[in-house]
């Protein structure tokens, strides 16, 4: 089963709305996978994780969309 961890700040509309698309597309292609939502409660916090926006997708663990360009945060 993929792990699927989206992680967001409390509020993120577009996490709200990604969560519920992967949702539907996960049962509409009979994947094997879970999604998790996370709420990272500080700026601070994010910063601390090396997350690079909101929301950031983890799949088993690993960024989906990193950019090593930007600084740290949510935005």
């Amino acid at each position: 089963m993929k792990k699927i961890e989206l992680l967001t700040f409390k509020g993120c509309q577009t996490a709200i709305e990604l969560s519920r698309h992967m949702a539907n597309l996960i049962a509409a292609e009979n994947i094997d996978a879970e999604i998790t939502t996370i709420i990272v409660p500080s700026l601070e916090k994010a910063i601390e994780m090396g997350l690079y926006g909101s929301p950031t997708i983890l799949i088993d663990g690993k960024e989906y969309q990193k950019q090593a360009v930007s600084h740290p945060g949510f935005y």
